[in-house]
């Protein structure tokens, strides 16, 4: 009896043990597991933290990078402006540059302008001599003419001549002279030659200049041809072509341009080249100003 009682003391302190055990070992497992959620928790939280911060910065980064750029492009745009300012600048002071173009004096055959022999500065390179303005006194000459191609003419406009002869040549379009300096008596024959090739005084006059109007007195022009071809066909040559392209450069313009008769007094003479230096006649090509008298501002057309 009494080992019976012992043996049920010891199953019952046996299963109080196991008891105990299991109930500690259940609470260390819950332990070990809430343990674990917390790691993980506090493991996803810095995660998304880390990710917060990695998208802060990129946005960051990309509001750095648009602000470098914001400032990159005024920068740019500065520079932009400031390169635009000195283009104007520079045009500007181009335009400035430019001989005035005075504004189209409106002349025709039928004016009522008197003439008048009041060309008392027949030296300068830009002289206009035409059928409003004669050379006073009717007997000047040049001082300084000088020999080209047994041809005379002022010695600055010989000179350009004969470089751009020679331009021409270099291209394979040579030239030459027919005429250059006259004087005064060399006017009255060749006008009075022209009287009688075309029977009348007016129709001489749309052709050839009287004495003392004419610019081949003052030794700055010159009539030219190519060997073969002479007075009007030298306008259908490569010559022509070349020189209307390239003469501004040394200096000369075309003087007598087509279709502008009611400005010049004359019929078109495309072989006819008036030197008035290279200033001149390149301000007058870009500003697309063909004669004299409407770049200088002074009458032309017919006599009287």
């Amino acid at each position: 009896m009494r080992k019976s009682v012992e043996r049920k003391q010891r199953a019952k302190a046996l299963a109080e043990t196991i008891h105990t055990t299991r109930t500690t070992h259940h609470r260390r497992l819950i332990a070990i597991i809430i343990l674990t959620l917390v790691v993980l928790d506090v493991a996803v939280i810095g995660i998304l933290q880390l990710r917060a911060n990695q998208i802060v910065a990129a946005q960051k980064k990309s509001i750095d990078n648009a602000t470098a750029t914001t400032v990159t492009n005024k920068s740019f745009a500065s520079v932009l402006d400031s390169i635009r300012q000195t283009e104007a600048h520079s045009t500007e002071q181009t335009i400035k540059a430019i001989p005035p173009y005075p504004k189209k004096v409106a002349t025709t055959t039928t004016t009522n302008s008197p003439t008048h022999c009041d060309v008392s500065n027949p030296t300068s390179v830009t002289v206009v001599v035409n059928k409003k303005h004669c050379i006073n006194p009717p007997s000047w000459a040049p001082p300084d003419l000088a020999s080209l191609d047994g041809y005379l003419m002022r010695s600055v406009a010989a000179g350009y001549m004969q470089q751009m002869m020679q331009a021409a040549a270099a291209a394979g379009l040579p030239f030459g002279l027919t005429s250059a300096y006259r004087s005064y008596n060399d006017q009255v024959a060749t006008y009075n030659n022209w009287v009688q090739v075309n029977g009348s005084t007016t129709s001489a006059d749309t052709v050839s200049a009287r004495p003392g109007y004419s610019e081949h007195q003052t030794g700055l022009a010159a009539d030219l041809d190519t060997g073969s071809c002479v007075l009007e066909c030298f306008g259908t040559t490569a010559q022509y072509t070349w020189l209307k392209q390239n003469a501004a450069n040394y200096g000369f313009i075309e003087r007598y341009p087509s279709g502008l008769t009611g400005v010049t007094g004359y019929s078109p003479e495309p072989w006819h080249w008036r030197y008035v230096g290279s200033d001149t006649a390149l301000a007058m090509k870009r500003s697309g100003v063909q004669t004299l008298e409407e770049y200088l501002g002074v009458s032309g057309g017919d006599y009287n």
